[in-house]
Parts: structure tokens; sequence; C-alpha cells
């Protein structure tokens, strides 16, 4: 067993005496509670319209000589130590550099000839179609079509996100 600090021992204690061994965070723990959870002592389940709930471990009643629970509580796994999920995934950022540059080109509505992305990116012709396949097509997602014209081949990006 390690020292526990006053505040710890006083938070522990208030825990395991609580029903169950589960009662709703002090607002003005966080700093303990946080050293608790850290060491295993307490699991903080949280709530989606309040405080969350601490839930004393079977370490954390060790650690204070408690009792064991009468009753373990069975917790879902999405509740036990996650932070419930975003419900908006936050949008991944843009490609930069070069790419963007190839994304760009691709995007117009004419689309680019493979000479027009080696000339805006300095790169070779084999490194534009490498780039075309593993960054903007697999990485990115997107989705590039290819027609011959008279002027040559044109590539261009597909799905709505022409500009």
């Amino acid at each position: 067993m390690t020292k526990l600090t006053p505040a710890q021992t006083a938070l522990l204690t208030q825990v395991a005496a609580a029903p169950e061994g589960v009662m709703d965070a002090p607002a003005d723990a966080g700093a303990t509670i946080k050293a608790l959870i850290k060491r295993g002592n307490l699991i903080s389940m949280p709530v989606a319209d309040g405080p969350s709930r601490l839930l004393i471990t079977e370490a954390g009643r060790k650690e204070i000589d408690a009792p064991p629970a009468e009753k373990p509580v069975r917790l879902p796994k999405a509740t036990a130590s996650k932070p419930p999920a975003d419900p908006k995934p936050k949008a991944a950022p843009g490609p930069k550099g070069k790419i963007a540059t190839l994304v760009e080109l691709l995007r117009r509505n004419k689309g680019a000839s493979i000479e027009a992305m080696t000339e805006a990116t300095g790169w070779q012709a084999h490194s534009v179609r490498g780039a075309m396949s593993g960054s903007v097509k697999k990485a990115l997602g997107m989705t590039i079509v290819s027609e011959k014209t008279d002027a040559g081949r044109i590539y261009r990006i597909i799905d709505g996100e022409a500009a």
C-alpha cells in the first residue's frame, strides 16, 4: 500500500460508505479524483446530464481497509472508463503542401493533365500518378476519373467535389 493524502483517504471513505460504493463526484475534488483514478482506486463513470459517478475499486477498498463490496457493481463497457463518444465527428483537416495543389487542380471542372500537375508540383510524372493513387484516392478517399481527350488524358475528382 502507498501513502494516501488526507483528502484521498476522506474521498475513498466517502465512496466506500455510499450504497454499492457509487456516488456523484464532488465538484471541488478534481485533482484528488484524478490521482485516485490513476492509482486504480476509483473509476469515473460519465453521466450525460450531471456530474460523473465515482465507483470505488477493490484496490481502493484495500487502501482504506474497507470491507469488500457485498454485491460487485457490473459496469457496461462503454461507460467504465471512456468518455461518451462525440456525436459529431470532427472533420479531418484538408491536405497540405503539394498534395493540396494536386487536389486543387483535380477539382477544377476541366480537370488537369499530368503535364499541368508536374509543372505545378515540380514532380516527375510517375510521382504525380503515385500521389493521385496513394494520397488522393486511398488516403483522402476521393474518386478520380480519367478521360482521353484530343488534348491528351485529363484527370478529375468526382463525387460533387468539383469546384
